[in-house]
């Protein structure tokens, strides 16, 4: 039978991976849209036009298509990996835990070098 105490505890790990989640999420979000508009823009004033919405369509060039997916791509994933690390970060700096769900169970000392990293 759970005791209050242990209810509390749960409790307050839902809400903990709740609020990991909007952290995490939200800030990859945010950081995704201002780069695809950053990139929008880049592309625009590079090439006098607007970048392919749809690069698979087969009027818009190979090269093209081929170059505005491998941008986009790699900038978009670099600036959402960035932005969840720096929310994982300010988790850790704040709670001195590391975010739900981070941590790789199965590796020791895991836990220790993501603290001395959001230091």
């Amino acid at each position: 039978m759970a005791t209050s105490k242990d209810a509390s505890a749960e409790a307050k790990k839902a809400k903990g991976k709740r609020t990991w989640k909007l952290l995490g999420t939200g800030s990859a979000l945010v950081a995704g849209v201002v780069v695809a508009r950053m990139l929008d823009a880049a592309w625009a004033t590079a090439t006098g036009h607007k970048p392919p919405t749809r690069p698979e369509n087969p009027d818009i060039g190979g090269r093209e298509a081929l170059l505005w997916a491998a941008v986009s791509g790699m900038a978009i994933g670099v600036a959402k990996t960035y932005a969840t690390r720096r929310a994982a970060q300010y988790w850790v700096k704040s709670t001195g835990e590391v975010p739900p769900g981070m941590l790789d169970e199965g590796k020791p000392g895991s836990k220790r070098q993501l603290k001395r990293q959001a230091s």
